[in-house]
């Protein structure tokens, strides 16, 4: 068993203050002391593509990587002719890399299982994706406890604008570390699947455009990719497989206690999904839960669901008035008057690529990604995991962060010339530290209700 853990869960349950996201010791908005901390935040939300851009290690592996990801993406649209793959992911060298020194975790590192899987989706679509297993015998970090499975199980949805599964092997590969079986996808006409329903080579659910028919009549399914359908009903097939025979570790899975994980779009859907889906015990969104497809359309809040949030879309702003604290959290108001346990954290100097590994163009903060870990795990490990219930709520609620995240920390990082990449770990940081000031951050489950410091005074990571 952690130690370190078990501490942690020990003294996490403090008294908090009551839900009122409001400071007294804000600077005022236009003073030099709010310009000050604005730009100090603006630089913060760069930190991953300075590791980048000075990163030997990030550099090597990703040059390898484009080098072995990329022709096997052309062999294996010649191998399907009739399956285009009209992607971002597919075609650009590099597209669906994501950070490449976690690209050989399952082989080289033999940190875990993999298992490479495809399947055809409701219309015909060929998707690919992979699954995720902890080593077995397995011995938990939490309980101490060996087993052999079956593990609870987490789908991963990723987000829309042609991000493919790889962007979210972070949480994959920690996620199974921890002990879950994980599947990430790409949905149709994302990544490396196909673009269009049933090929086209006369599949049912092909492309038709002949005039209606019906009101529900669809020229061509899932085309565009970018619509909240695509991603609710890419997120309900992948489930279904990971369930199925056809899935190479299904022997592993405890089909008792299932989640759901998502990214913008995804979020959403995944957050539809899981709360009218009764296999689904809890879920977590990355910028940002959703319940609503639109004012009039709201699945009932009905599991565990977590939500985080960026301040930042793709490029830090400057902020130069008081933002509302609660601005981001109005999925997260609608499931604490439902009664329904729920969690909003909000990132510091955070873009909505914390979530989502998008190598080289586009920032995000520098630990933003095991911050998340840290709380996705937790999550999870709280509604999913038998025997992890109490350590998860001391995580979820500690002022300091432990090393629960820092487990899966084998991606870039910063460059050492004496040790080569050394990934960033958040064991021992304030949680306060690690929090935007401009937002609020929520707990309302299991009794607790109140918001999470984010006073940045004294820290070091400034």
């Amino acid at each position: 068993m952690n130690r370190a853990r078990v501490l942690a869960a020990a003294v996490a349950v403090v008294v908090l203050a009551p839900l009122n996201p409001a400071r007294a010791d804000e600077p005022t908005p236009g003073t030099p002391e709010w310009l000050q901390r604005d730009l100090a935040n603006q630089e913060f939300a760069t930190r991953r593509l300075q590791d980048q851009y000075t990163n030997p290690a990030f550099g090597q592996a990703g040059f390898f990587g484009i080098v072995s990801n990329y022709p096997n993406n052309v062999a294996d649209q010649l191998a399907h002719p009739d399956r285009p793959m009209a992607t971002l992911g597919q075609w650009i060298p590099g597209g669906d890399v994501g950070d490449p020194l976690r690209l050989h975790w399952h082989d080289e590192r033999k940190r875990g299982i993999r298992s490479d899987v495809e399947y055809e989706n409701r219309y015909g679509a060929r998707l690919t994706g992979h699954v995720w297993a902890p080593k077995v015998p397995f011995t938990d970090p939490v309980t101490g406890q060996v087993s052999n499975g079956p593990f609870p199980a987490v789908v991963i949805t990723t987000g829309s604008i042609q991000a493919p599964e790889e962007f979210y092997w972070w949480a994959a590969q920690g996620l199974a570390e921890a002990g879950y079986v994980v599947m990430t996808y790409d949905v149709q006409g994302q990544g490396e699947s196909e673009t269009l329903p049933g090929g086209v080579s006369g599949a049912s659910g092909q492309c038709e455009f002949a005039p209606p028919t019906n009101q529900n009549w669809q020229p061509c399914p899932g085309v565009p990719s970018q619509n909240l359908a695509n991603f609710e009903e890419g997120t309900e097939d992948a489930l279904d497989f990971l369930l199925s025979s056809d899935n190479p570790l299904r022997g592993l899975i405890d089909d008792t206690r299932l989640g759901l994980a998502g990214h913008s779009l995804g979020a959403t859907a995944v957050t539809r999904v899981g709360n009218r889906d009764p296999r689904i015990d809890a879920v977590v969104g990355w910028d940002n839960i959703n319940n609503c497809a639109t004012v009039t359309d709201c699945v009932a809040p009905r599991v565990p669901t977590m939500g985080q949030n960026a301040e930042y879309f793709l490029n830090p702003q400057p902020t130069l008035s008081a933002p509302d604290p609660l601005a981001k959290a109005a999925t997260f108001s609608r499931f604490a008057a439902a009664g329904i346990d729920t969690m909003q954290v909000a990132l510091r100097g955070s873009t909505h690529l914390e979530w989502s590994y998008a190598p080289i163009i586009l920032p995000a903060s520098r630990e933003g990604e095991r911050v998340a870990m840290h709380y996705t795990l937790a999550w999870f490990d709280r509604y999913l995991y038998a025997g992890r219930a109490a350590d998860a709520t001391g995580r979820l609620l500690a002022p300091t962060l432990d090393d629960s995240a820092d487990a899966s920390a084998v991606g870039t990082g910063s460059w050492d010339p004496a040790n080569g990449n050394v990934p960033h770990t958040v064991a021992g940081d304030p949680v306060r530290c690690h929090l935007s000031v401009y937002y609020a951050s929520l707990f309302d489950f299991g009794g607790n209700e109140g918001t999470l410091s984010n006073d940045w005074a004294g820290c070091t990571n400034a």
